[in-house]
């Protein structure tokens, strides 16, 4: 995330009219290292899924040498931080897991996080799905809203009719590395300049993810799982268009070729039959002038 962004996510967690975050954040100390970090994502969720909406699950890793941090992070609503915290001492697949409250001002694991944080490359991006926005708004100006109180790299919204004709507007921001996530969600359910923003899920990473600077969402290869199986959303990118349009040049031309061979092959059957007709009379006449 660039400086521009982190400072534009400070100045509003100093504004006077601030609250809290609507999110808790808690540690989780305890699990088994040694395993992928999707497996350990997949099973933090499975184990707190009893206390309410998991948003984000965050597992620190050195992307250089794939070595998980001991400490992971889950992010759950206010009302649910109770129930989160009293799976302390659980057990998780043969693990006893530590679980403790880690307020977003708190810095103290710092030290550990450090070394998972040193990306040679860039942050991949991450989508944050959010709600609280005025659904009267025309969708730009809603995209304008969210990436100014967010500090985000972009936005997308869109509108969906439902099933009984209501129009649904569906928004998401995108971001870079955990810490700008941390800042997002950190200022969910704020009271910004009048704005009220709560991010309601953090999309996991793929297992690979792209590596790779800023593309704005709408060149994006990698959308949503909810948005790919959206029926009433078509995403084409550019090279999309350019593989399509290919793709059809190629199938055009096939097409013209294979017309080409089939007319070339009725000449040549129409050739052949002449041909054969002729030897056949030829051959007649012979016989009768023989006679």
């Amino acid at each position: 995330m660039d400086e521009s962004a982190n400072k534009g996510l400070e100045s509003k967690g100093t504004d006077a009219e601030i609250r809290k975050s609507s999110i808790r954040r808690i540690s989780v100390e305890g699990y088994d290292t040694s395993l992928r970090m999707e497996d350990v994502d997949d099973a933090l969720r499975k184990h707190f899924a009893s206390c309410g909406n998991i948003i984000h699950v965050y597992v620190p890793r050195n992307y250089e040498e794939t070595i998980l941090c001991r400490y992971a992070f889950v992010y759950v609503n206010e009302e649910d931080v109770e129930k989160a915290l009293r799976l302390d001492g659980s057990d998780m697949g043969g693990q006893i897991l530590q679980i403790k409250s880690y307020p977003f001002h708190e810095t103290h694991l710092e030290n550990d996080l450090a070394p998972m944080k040193e990306v040679k490359v860039y942050w991949p991006q991450q989508t944050l799905k959010v709600t609280g926005y005025d659904t009267s708004l025309p969708v730009e100006d809603i995209q304008i809203e969210l990436e100014k109180y967010f500090s985000s790299h972009g936005s997308f919204v869109y509108q969906d009719e439902t099933a009984s004709g209501a129009i649904k507007t569906k928004a998401y921001i995108y971001v870079q590395g955990p810490d700008a996530v941390d800042k997002a969600l950190e200022l969910s359910g704020r009271s910004v300049e009048g704005l009220n923003f709560v991010v309601t899920k953090v999309y996991p990473l793929p297992e690979n993810p792209h590596m790779s600077g800023f593309i704005h969402p709408i060149n994006l290869t990698r959308f949503t799982r909810e948005q790919i199986e959206d029926p009433n959303l078509c995403f084409i990118t550019e090279g999309q268009q350019k593989k399509s349009d290919t793709s059809e040049g190629n199938q055009k031309k096939k097409k013209k070729k294979k017309k080409k061979n089939k007319k070339s092959k009725t000449r040549e059957g129409i050739q052949k039959k002449k041909k054969s007709e002729t030897r056949e009379g030829k051959q007649k006449k012979g016989v009768e002038i023989s006679l």
